[in-house]
């Protein structure tokens, strides 16, 4: 009898690169992102027409359709005794009960168990999650153990965003009109946060400047830098930079995080520099930078 195979799969919202996907072995499911009758696939080739075309106009967004969800789980569950699919947080989209939903019937026609799991993040902290889970199969762990892990690391993550507007939030229902109303005022950008697989308004601050320097100063923080008093050993992280159509500021973001790590003796694991996924574009807007930062623990290879 051959060796059991757990398959993974994600979606396109992890916002990490397609040569990592292969790496990993992994299927991404794309969302989609609409502007007026014209609807774009969520994938890397697809993201700079998306991201282009958010600079005049207005787009939606949707959750995979039930046929892409079960073509993909069809395709994984070929030659596997299990599959894991790890998505972005139910808060945000109907993608992952979406996808529990085609699960369960192809569960009963082929008797392959499908465990879905809803990270209650997004973007890098949920790539990170993934990739400690693919990490842990290749090494021997089971698919129960990999689960575990991918569990602990997206809950122990932190997603920190900063946005040129709140209004694309607000119009996709991802803030509050009240939380909205913080970037009217002349020079004020917020800063914004996961909390419970939800977005919010963490602080707000004066000048695009002083809001770049927040994002790095708090993924710093939360990767476990010390702000007083004497360092301790750490265990490693892995940081991504994402951006909507700001990539010289995004690699400006990396390099400051990468010297701050180093003088803060933080070992870290990876750091990526990518676009967002088209639909957190769609909703963050042009000029939105993110940093996802993840206690992957030494468990996934270092970046170049």
């Amino acid at each position: 009898m051959g060796a059991k195979r757990t398959a993974l799969v994600t979606d396109s919202t992890w916002s990490l690169p397609t040569a990592l996907a292969r790496q990993l072995r992994l299927a991404v499911v794309p969302l989609h992102v609409s502007f007026g009758s014209r609807t774009l696939c969520d994938c890397e080739s697809e993201v700079p027409h998306i991201t282009e075309a958010l600079r005049t106009r207005a787009a939606t967004t949707s959750q995979p359709t039930p046929g892409e969800i079960a073509a993909v789980l069809e395709e994984v569950a070929t030659g596997a005794d299990r599959v894991v699919a790890i998505h972005l947080s139910g808060a945000l989209s109907g993608t992952c009960a979406a996808v529990g939903n085609a699960a369960a019937a192809l569960t009963a026609s082929t008797g392959v168990r499908i465990d879905v799991v809803d990270s209650r993040t997004v973007g890098g902290a949920l790539g990170y999650a993934v990739a400690v889970a693919a990490y842990a199969l290749a090494t021997g762990v089971d698919a129960d153990g990999a689960i575990a892990r991918a569990r602990e690391c997206a809950a122990t993550s932190r997603v920190f965003l900063t946005v040129s507007d709140l209004r694309h939030l607000q119009r996709g229902g991802r803030v509050r009109a009240p939380q909205a109303a913080v970037g009217t005022a002349l020079g004020i950008k917020p800063i914004l946060h996961l909390q419970s697989g939800e977005i919010r308004v963490l602080e707000s601050v004066r000048g695009t400047r002083k809001a770049h320097q927040q994002l790095v100063s708090r993924a710093l923080v939360a990767a476990g830098a010390p702000t007083r008093g004497p360092r301790e050993p750490r265990s490693p992280v892995s940081f991504a930079v994402h951006h909507v159509g700001e990539a010289e500021e995004a690699e400006s973001l990396a390099a400051r995080l990468r010297e701050a790590a180093a003088e803060a003796d933080l070992a870290i694991d990876r750091l990526d520099v990518t676009p967002m996924s088209g639909v957190l574009a769609a909703h963050a807007g042009p000029g939105a930078l993110a940093i996802a930062v993840a206690r992957t623990r030494g468990l996934i290879h270092t970046s170049p």
